[in-house]
């Protein structure tokens, strides 16, 4: 369901990342849809390319270049899964993220799930962040237990008026 809400942009996409690619599918209905009906990219659109008939899209990432798209319509709950993999090894100093913020200059609310780059040998590190009317300080750091960067997997957020997965 649709209503103006304050997390308006299902998937806006922050990804600065180096040597990876990530597969990321959608689902915003029952209805099939491609990726231009529901999404618009907000920067390096050379960087997405749509597959599966436009059903779902590649980002494509190098050392100079991440991409970012947000969805055109706003909803009031609902749930954003990225398939991702890790850039393998010593990635100290690169972020990959996926965020869904509020369409307003105001008042900023957000939703972040971030992995922070690592030294070769430590964990990977997933943070994430909450921010309600402009005020965050919630963030959580979770080691990961297993290698993300040995295949791709899938993360997603869920949330409705009571609760944020």
């Amino acid at each position: 369901m649709m209503r103006n809400s304050s997390f308006s942009n299902i998937a806006s996409i922050l990804l600065t990342t180096s040597l990876v690619l990530v597969l990321v599918t959608y689902n915003v209905s029952a209805r099939p849809a491609t990726f231009l009906e529901d999404f618009r990219v907000t920067w390096s659109d050379s960087h997405i390319r749509q597959i599966e008939g436009g059903r779902a899209i590649q980002l494509l990432l190098d050392r100079n270049s991440g991409c970012g798209f947000a969805s055109k319509k706003q909803y009031l709950f609902g749930r954003v899964s990225m398939k991702i993999k890790l850039v393998p090894g010593d990635s100290a100093g690169t972020v990959t993220a996926f965020y869904m913020n509020s369409d307003t200059n105001t008042v900023r609310d957000e939703l972040d799930f971030e992995f922070l780059g690592n030294r070769t040998g430590q964990p990977y590190t997933v943070q994430t962040n909450i921010y309600a009317h402009g005020k965050g300080d919630r963030e959580q750091r979770v080691n990961l237990w297993f290698d993300p960067a040995a295949a791709f997997h899938t993360y997603s957020i869920l949330w409705n008026h009571h609760h944020i997965v």
